[in-house]
């Protein structure tokens, strides 16, 4: 273990530090607000403060001084402490007294919302330049608009790395907009193409290449000049996964019954929310093709790793269709903005998209959206298994002494309840079957990640 001697330089070289961002307060609803980063000691949160500290002055459920967030950057421990409040404080839906906080927890004060995440310091590094269809402030999502930017320009190939609904079509069209490419962008997907017929749609056939065949350009020919964009390519068949090697590699295609191979200038982009390196291990896909495929990889940020997004978003798309942006659209009941940021969107944007949808229609001339207009469908929604209130644990985020671990006290064998805690070698197990990725540990054993990432620290673990 490091010394705090030998911690200090890069304690005083971090690029983040923990902030709480105002997610939703009312009467405004929705708010878009900097972070409120928070300073070494005591950050009171309430309707009328007396120091510094985050003022709800609108909020008439919260307390005039609520809760007391409290930081010790030398620990990198943060808790918060409910005051004494009439209306209570909660951490991801959960009443608490006193509580540890960790990345990406949900505060409800009063009828407001807040999140507790790790802000970049500086903004050296250029602005926010706005991408169409990639929308959200999240530190993700402006991580994510900044890579696409250096990355477009280039000839490299890029692997997209997403769970479904995460927006990988919205990302392939953003790079082949910024490439320069006078050429189209051609999108196909591959599960969607039947074995039999791969090669000949891929690569194109000539007349009299099998009974009837008139010629046929095939997906490479028709992207000459552009971006091919190949979704869902773990799922490419056996059989035409080396002729896609061959390719890539000699800027050719070979219709079916040709000789002569035909140049192709192509950019490729691809993406899979497969774990391709297990498929490889499997035999299913060939490591050689996924090399050269993920010449640079950009990983897409799952909606729930964004929060603060969730809210605009929705507000977003219950304008009505042909209304400007200066319509207001209808507010978020209180309640309805807590259930909407605590729910886990197995489905990401698109899944966000299609309740917004169902909100929009039953809301037609109302002033406010409430809970109840969501009632059979919220029914259904599987509240997110939050991070027991009582633990913290070391942030994947920042490498600062930001939320830091705490010990877990006895409420963590009650947020056991819905199975025993892995042995050391089963933890072990899990992450080498998952190639220490994280969220596909928590998703077999059906917890967050936040409690996995508790388990390796309990049993002295790192990701690695």
């Amino acid at each position: 273990m490091k010394t705090t001697k030998e911690a200090a330089p890069l304690r005083l070289a971090r690029s983040t530090s923990p902030a709480l961002r105002l997610l939703y307060t009312p009467p405004a609803g929705v708010v878009s607000r900097p972070p409120h980063f928070l300073r070494e000691g005591a950050t009171q949160i309430g309707r009328e403060l007396a120091g510094r500290g985050l003022l709800l002055s609108d909020d008439d459920q919260a307390s005039r001084v609520h809760a007391t967030v409290h930081l010790d950057s030398a620990s990198g421990q943060l808790r918060i402490v409910d005051e004494g409040s009439r209306n209570g404080t909660f951490v991801n839906g959960l009443r608490i007294s006193d509580s540890h906080l960790v990345e990406g927890d949900i505060l409800r004060i009063g009828n407001s919302l807040l999140l507790v995440r790790s802000e970049p310091l500086s903004v050296s590094e250029g602005p926010d330049l706005p991408i169409a269809g990639l929308l959200g402030s999240a530190p993700a999502m402006r991580q994510l608009r900044k890579t696409i930017r250096l990355v477009a320009p280039t000839p490299a190939m890029v692997l997209l790395l997403g769970e479904s609904g995460s927006g990988k079509e919205v990302v392939s069209r953003a790079i082949h907009e910024l490439s320069g490419r006078s050429g189209p962008l051609v999108a196909i997907n591959c599960s969607a193409i039947p074995d039999s017929l791969a090669e000949s749609q891929l690569f194109g056939h000539v007349r009299g290449a099998f009974t009837g065949a008139a010629p046929h350009s095939g997906f490479f020919r028709a992207a000459h000049g552009g971006t091919l964009f190949l979704d869902e390519v773990g799922e490419l068949p056996a059989a035409v996964q080396p002729k896609l090697l061959r390719a890539l590699e000699e800027k050719a295609v070979v219709p079916v019954g040709a000789t002569e191979p035909v140049a192709c200038d192509v950019r490729f982009v691809a993406a899979t929310n497969r774990d391709l390196t297990g498929a490889v291990e499997a035999g299913t896909f060939r490591g050689d093709l996924l090399a050269r495929l993920a010449e640079f990889t950009l990983a897409l940020p799952p909606l729930r790793d964004r929060r603060e997004d969730i809210l605009p978003l929705v507000q977003r798309a219950l304008l009505a269709e042909g209304a400007s942006d200066k319509t207001p659209p209808p507010r978020l009941h209180p309640e309805l903005a807590a259930q909407l940021v605590l729910y886990r969107w197995p489905y990401n944007v698109r899944e966000l998209l299609k309740v917004a949808m169902e909100l929009r229609i039953r809301a037609q001339g109302a002033t406010e959206v409430g809970v109840e207009m969501l009632a059979d469908r919220l029914a259904l929604l599987e509240r997110p298994a939050p991070s027991p209130p009582a633990v913290a644990v070391a942030t994947p985020v920042a490498p600062a002494p930001t939320l830091g671990a705490a010990p877990a006290p006895p409420k963590e064998k009650a947020a056991s309840a819905r199975g025993p805690i892995p042995t050391r070698e089963e933890l072990l197990s899990l992450m080498q079957r998952h190639n220490n990725v994280i969220a596909d540990v928590a998703r077999e054993v059906g917890r967050s990640r936040a409690q996995v990432y508790r388990w390796l620290q309990q049993h002295g673990l790192d990701r690695s």
